[in-house]
């Protein structure tokens, strides 16, 4: 900005001492709606679909240098980050029969969305998960954990992770398991590490934490969700719950699983937190700051902050399901969550 001679002085004057005068803010640094890089934007199944096939040609996984074979999704608002938002990294996940992901562990935390395929499994403490299409499996931080394939077909998963905010913070890290395979506690029921009840006289910290959500009792609770009459602004949408604690899924990354119901569209709402939409199940059209997005399985898309945004199925008889993953625990943590319904200007501001 264009400044009078004497406090551009002042400023020279200031510079080598390391501090700085609150005149040279820019006024358009401090808008009055919030501002984001990321943009809207939609990734086509068969363009990532495509490239998992085209890495499982080149990329040999190993416990060297390449421990995972991923594709992750870029915003073209940010490309230079190689992130997705400013929040969430979302990736694709590839593993062939026989293969074995090495275990790790690291700062941030992770969820699994499963698919396609069938026979693998991921450890995680010691407790096996079999992946079966449709289940969220968590892989909260610091927790140790490989994934392993003894089926017959590929097997394909969504990777989302809280990378780009803990590296805002600056703390990430990570430690490579380097005495072979993880263990897995075969001895111990595995009805302990999903259900919320817990062994009489086992204190809170000894219960192992919900881990795993299976779509078999997703999918019901779905259906009986959609029965009723839902909700104008997301349809019938479902938020995985940790039963420990009543609130998200994780401290910094919330997952849904929605449905819309033949011919049904929603009415347009806006939000404090960044959502990117998976196109689990049938089509529709999904209309951000009026620029229509059409969406079919397997596409993924996002919806950045503050964002007018809409979901209309794409039929008229067949319902559509899309999971979804929101940062919005992180904004409710801080009381910056806000939320504006169309035809109602009072703002929701969490507390």
């Amino acid at each position: 900005m264009d400044q009078p001679k004497e406090i551009q002085e002042l400023n020279d004057l200031l510079r080598p001492r390391w501090v700085s005068g609150l005149w040279n803010v820019d006024h358009a640094e401090r808008p009055s709606d919030p501002k984001t890089r990321v943009k809207a934007h939609l990734w086509k199944w068969h363009d990532i679909y495509d490239s998992l096939l085209q890495a499982k040609e080149n990329i040999s996984v190993t416990s060297g240098s390449v421990e995972r074979r991923v594709i992750r999704l870029v915003n073209p608002g940010m490309a230079e980050t190689g992130m997705t938002s400013h929040t969430i990294l979302l990736s694709f996940q590839l593993i062939q029969p026989g293969e074995v992901a090495p275990g790790h562990r690291h700062t941030m935390s992770a969820f699994r969305f499963i698919l396609q395929g069938q026979g693998a499994y991921t450890n995680v403490d010691g407790q096996r998960l079999v992946m079966e299409e449709g289940d969220l499996i968590l892989t909260p931080q610091g927790c140790w954990h490989e994934h392993a394939h003894e089926g017959n077909e590929n097997m394909v998963w969504i990777d989302g992770l809280d990378v780009p905010f803990v590296q805002a913070l600056q703390v990430i890290s990570f430690d490579p398991y380097k005495q072979g395979r993880l263990p897995i506690n075969e001895g111990i029921d595995p009805a302990i590490f999903y259900g919320v009840a817990r062994p009489v006289g086992v204190i809170g910290s000894e219960v192992p934490r919900l881990l795993h959500y299976h779509w078999r009792d997703t999918y019901p609770a779905l259906q009986r969700l959609g029965r009723a009459s839902g909700d104008p602004f997301d349809g019938a949408a479902l938020e995985f719950v940790n039963p420990a604690t009543g609130g998200p899924t994780l401290p910094t990354m919330s997952c849904r699983a929605q449905l819309l119901r033949g011919g049904e569209k929603t009415r347009s709402h806006r939000h404090t937190s960044t959502s990117i939409y998976h196109a689990f199940r049938g089509s529709g059209t999904t209309t951000i700051n009026g620029q229509p997005f059409h969406w079919q399985k397997g596409d993924t898309f996002i919806v950045p902050l503050w964002s007018w945004h809409e979901h209309a199925n794409g039929s008229d008889a067949d319902d559509s399901i899309l999971f979804s993953m929101h940062d919005e625990p992180i904004l409710k943590a801080f009381g910056l969550y806000r939320e504006e319904r169309q035809n109602q200007p009072v703002l929701k501001v969490s507390k």
